[in-house]
């Protein structure tokens, strides 16, 4: 083995050891900062403009990160500790409702043997007990682990805060460091670009629009825990293929069997004209000039984020998805050209 044979092998190993340390590091932080870098890319066009006005770039992020943290704060003032009560008090209503009770006016040939009954009661006590305590358990480990909270909040804001003032800055070094022609990394950027927007806009935001929405008619009805039930509706909203008829037609059904008939058939109607239209109309409209990707896929990404990473996945594995699916397309063009010039 010669000399630069056993310096090549040397700074191989170097540069993989500082990979793995790397990805040690990374790892514990590594959703803050794509949930830093997914902020940035919805509170663009607001820094964009506000760095119009100010001319600087890093005053812009400054005063958008204050914005951020300004909403950040009423949330948490406001509508935090409600949503905690309606929590508390939406597990206190399942507890005290006769679910075996209906169970047994819908279903009653499964409740024909005492011994059946006996079962089923016994195991949606056990669902109950499960619920309770992995909720428990939840929560407290999120109050012992305040300090990792706090930590993990602030690798989400520095990342914000960077990606935001030097976000075209990193895009040009990747132009300038990927092992591509400029037009492939062009086409590539174009197209994440455009799929990401589909992801986030698309999906994340109208879903919160669509959910709101439904919150809307669940507030002029009366219904209890109508935050709660918006969240709900939100997250549902979100989601491909589901919608948020899962949320308010159970809750029209509520209405009826309580007597409330007039608010049953309002909501109805107010779900299917205002909530179903603009889910029906702004998803296609607005994701269909973004991305072609199939809902299949989407949904296959969504899924697998789930597993993966949580909450987060919800965002992150569609975006991984569309990302390879992107990367598979040039790789056809690529390959369909050098057929071409070889003709």
């Amino acid at each position: 083995m010669n000399e630069n044979t056993t310096k090549y092998i040397i700074a191989a190993l170097l540069i993989g050891l500082l990979l793995v340390f790397t990805v040690l590091v990374i790892k514990p932080i590594f959703l803050s900062i794509l949930l830093g870098l997914i902020l940035a890319y919805v509170f663009f066009p607001v820094n964009k403009w506000i760095t119009s006005k100010v001319k600087q770039e890093t005053v812009s992020a400054l005063i958008t990160c204050l914005i951020v943290l300004g909403l950040l704060l009423v949330f948490i003032w406001l509508a935090l500790p409600l949503l905690i009560s309606q929590i508390f008090d939406f597990y206190t209503k399942v507890q005290s409702f006769d679910t075996i009770g209906l169970l047994k006016k819908v279903f009653p040939p499964l409740f024909n043997s005492a011994k059946t009954s006996v079962v089923i009661q016994n195991a949606y006590s056990n669902l109950l007990t499960t619920i309770t305590k992995s909720t428990i358990d939840r929560l407290t480990n999120t109050i012992l682990d305040l300090p990792g909270l706090i930590i993990n909040f602030l690798v989400v804001l520095i990342t914000f805060f960077y990606a935001l003032r030097d976000g075209e800055k990193l895009i040009n070094l990747m132009r300038d460091t990927l092992p591509f022609d400029k037009l492939t990394i062009n086409k590539f950027i174009h197209k994440s670009k455009r799929v990401t927007t589909s992801v986030v806009f698309g999906r994340l935001i109208i879903g919160i629009i669509t959910g709101a929405l439904a919150g809307i008619g669940f507030y002029i009805v009366g219904v209890d825990n109508v935050l709660l039930l918006t969240v709900f509706a939100m997250v549902i909203s979100i989601l491909p293929i589901i919608g948020p008829w899962i949320i308010w037609l159970p809750v029209c059904g509520a209405l009826f069997l309580a007597g409330n008939t007039t608010g049953a058939i309002f909501l109805f109607v107010y779900s299917l004209v205002v909530v179903t239209l603009f889910e029906s109309l702004a998803h296609p409209i607005y994701i269909s000039k973004q991305s072609e990707i199939p809902n299949s896929l989407t949904m296959i990404g969504l899924l697998g984020g789930l597993i993966a990473f949580g909450l987060f996945g919800i965002i992150i594995g569609p975006l991984i998805v569309a990302y390879l699916l992107i990367l598979f397309d040039l790789y056809k063009e690529s390959n369909a050209k050098k057929i071409q010039e070889k003709k």
